[in-house]
């Protein structure tokens, strides 16, 4: 028996438990609605003591930013208010109660199931997060930035089934999911969607037909592989729900819900408990999304911000459940004379449940898999590699990156300078033995290393990008090269000219400089289009194999001191 039927087997045998085991059992701890009266404690609200079902009454179970976290995150990740939360055998544990209670129901996402997944998933494809996904019963899901990480046809892959260009790994051919993607404001030049996409879908829940559009944040143009993407256009959100809102309506739609990969936070007072109920003065570009939607939207399922927030705004239920599974949005639409009421509650995915059998074993057997990889010891480092920005806004883990890049080099066109984007280092280094899980965690795109030329004045033009590409400075880290910036300073004019010093002597804004970066950021990602005007482009190895290599060759790893300097 081949690895896809084993699991396959294991999967089947405990199926016809795991609805027992999803219903709890009376040894379990409670995890209902709890009250406190300290301060600044946000009660406790999960699966235990759900209100009855009532009449006209549909419920849609809402995730986004799951990132394939099959296994419970770990750290300040894998809490919600200080309740320990997520996990998939306790997702589906708490979803099974869920549908228990309401049977008129569906499993909806918001995207990003899949992509910077940690290695159980990432490994594979994301394949087994797919799985679990079609093992409760995803119903629809909205693409996220992270779903285009490895282009569209690998997006279509996933949607299909079929094994990866480097084989199906592990066991029989991959049979993709059973639910579709939705990308209402992805289109190319001729206004068609990508392979095995589609903008909307109808869901036919206790009787009632709700239709469900999904979007993406025209920022995703920015936060992937522009090589992957080519072609493609992300419009505007609302542009795009409105369009296809007749289409829903005509097709027999009774309401109409939105999956929209974009969001915001709430912005409580300084010290204040954020409620992940609550909705303390919401992000202005929630709001706006909420006012704009046509009126035949009743709720909007948020997402990409991995914030928790329930709102009501313009008469719409608006919501967001956090990330990495540890929240559920429950959301209930009453059908009623007068037109469909909505109204949400996101419950806590607590750790003081049974596991669902069928899930656990699904991650037991991809952990299994990938144990011998994961467990390999790669080096050591000799103080914690903090993956966070400094007070420059540079991640220090993201300079080790860049020496290993800078390092990955050589020859005679060898690189001077190295340069890594801020969103791909996903993760801190603990001072000690690092194994290959630990680096695979921090970099797990899978991207090529590149090193091209540049002149000294477009090496300044790259540094200035930071602080013109988005709302706040995306500062890179960096190899090879110190300079000081002054942030008073209009935009276009941070960089103190006489500070950059590259390879020990100052920029020479007339010569030319062989840089090497990720094949992400060489293609314009996060908005460097400088790189773009690179030439004499040499490919090196991925950039997990440079990032092992340094941990190989120079452990055990030190902090680097800092390269750029806030004047």
């Amino acid at each position: 028996m081949n690895a896809r039927r084993r699991i396959a087997a294991v999967v089947a045998g405990v199926m016809s438990i795991a609805l027992v085991a999803g219903c709890g059992t009376p040894s379990e701890k409670s995890s209902g609605p709890t009250t406190s009266s300290a301060p600044g404690v946000v009660p406790l609200i999960s699966t235990n003591d759900l209100p009855a079902a009532k009449p006209d009454e549909v419920h849609l179970f809402g995730l986004n930013d799951l990132h394939g976290n099959l296994e419970p995150p770990a750290g300040s990740t894998g809490k919600v208010s200080g309740y320990d939360a997520g996990g998939a055998a306790y997702l589906a544990t708490h979803l099974a109660r869920l549908k228990a209670a309401y049977p008129a129901s569906a499993v909806v996402a918001a995207g990003d199931d899949v992509g910077a997944s940690p290695l159980v998933s990432g490994l594979f494809h994301d394949e087994p997060t797919i799985t679990f996904m079609n093992t409760i019963g995803v119903a629809a899901s909205s693409v996220g930035n992270h779903e285009f990480d490895h282009g569209v046809l690998e997006l279509a892959r996933l949607q299909q089934g079929g094994c990866a260009l480097d084989g199906c790994s592990p066991g029989e051919p991959f049979t993709g999911a059973e639910f579709p993607y939705l990308a209402a404001n992805v289109t190319d030049a001729e206004g068609k969607l990508p392979p095995s996409l589609k903008p909307w879908t109808i869901l036919q829940v206790g009787g009632r037909k709700i239709g469900v559009v999904g979007t993406v944040t025209p920022d995703t143009v920015n936060l992937v592989f522009p090589e992957g993407i080519r072609g493609f256009t992300f419009g505007d959100e609302v542009a795009a729900i409105n369009r296809y809102v007749p289409e829903m309506k005509a097709a027999g739609a009774e309401t109409v819900v939105a999956l929209m990969h974009d969001g915001g936070s709430q912005r409580a007072d300084k010290d204040a408990q954020i409620d992940y109920n609550g909705c303390a003065n919401i992000s202005p570009n929630v709001t706006d999304l909420a006012k704009g939607v046509d009126p035949a939207v009743s709720a909007l399922f948020t997402a990409h911000s991995h914030q928790a927030y329930v709102c009501t705004i313009n008469g719409k239920s608006v919501t967001q459940a956090a990330s990495y599974g540890r929240l559920i949005t429950d959301l209930t639409l009453n059908f009623a004379p007068d037109g469909v009421h909505a109204s949400a509650i996101n419950r806590v995915v607590t750790r003081d449940v049974t596991p669902d059998p069928s899930a656990a074993a699904l991650v037991n057997f991809y952990t299994e898999q990938a144990r011998p990889r994961t467990a390999r010891v790669v080096g050591a480092a000799a103080a914690a590699l903090p993956h966070d920005p400094d007070a420059t806004g540079v991640s220090p883990l993201g300079n080790v990156i860049a020496d290993s890049m800078l390092s990955a080099t050589s020859g005679p066109a060898a690189a001077v300078a190295a340069f890594m984007n801020p969103g791909g280092v996903r993760a801190d280094i603990k001072a000690g033995p690092v194994t290959y899980g630990d680096i695979y965690t921090v970099q797990p795109f899978g991207n090529q290393v590149v090193t091209l030329t540049l002149t000294g004045q477009q090496v300044l033009r790259l540094l200035e990008q930071q602080w013109t590409n988005a709302s706040k400075p995306a500062m890179l880290s960096l190899a090879g090269l110190t300079y000081a910036f002054a942030d008073s300073a209009p935009k276009g004019a941070k960089i103190i000219g006489d500070s950059v010093r590259i390879a020990g002597q100052p920029l020479n804004p007339a010569a030319a400089y062989r840089i090497t970066t990720n094949s992400f950021l060489a293609a314009g990602g996060d908005g460097f289009t400088v790189f773009t005007e690179g030439t004499d482009k040499v490919p090196g190895p991925t950039d997990l194999d440079a990032f092992e290599a340094l941990f190989r060759d120079s452990s055990p790893v030190q902090l680097p001191p800092a390269r750029v300097e806030q004047r």
